[in-house]
């Protein structure tokens, strides 16, 4: 057993009309038995004018381990006080994934 971890960045481009989604992939040296993600650290905001905040969303989840590869999915989402998605935003967030390795 070998505990391993690793971090990434997942970056948002600007958007409005929707909550965003990405998932990247970890490759580690060996085979993983178990692994878990948890946010390391983010940075949101509106890309082009100053609202106040109604709703954020920032959420990593590891969806499927293939081998040596953890696929991770990050969803990202920021509305304003409309309740809408009609402000363009972005930003990033940080993930480590920890696993358990042969």
């Amino acid at each position: 057993m070998a505990i391993d971890f690793q971090r990434q960045r997942f970056n948002f481009p600007s958007h409005s009309g929707s909550a965003q989604s990405l998932e990247m992939a970890f490759v580690f040296p060996t085979n993983v038995r178990r692994a878990e993600a948890a946010i390391n650290g983010f940075s949101f905001g509106f890309t082009s004018s100053d609202h106040h905040l109604f709703r954020q969303e920032v959420d990593a989840t590891v969806t499927r381990i293939t081998l040596t590869t953890v696929f991770v999915r990050v969803n990202f989402a920021l509305r304003d006080s409309s309740g809408f998605f009609d402000d363009r935003y972005d930003g990033f967030v940080d993930v480590m994934v920890i696993v358990d390795r042969v």
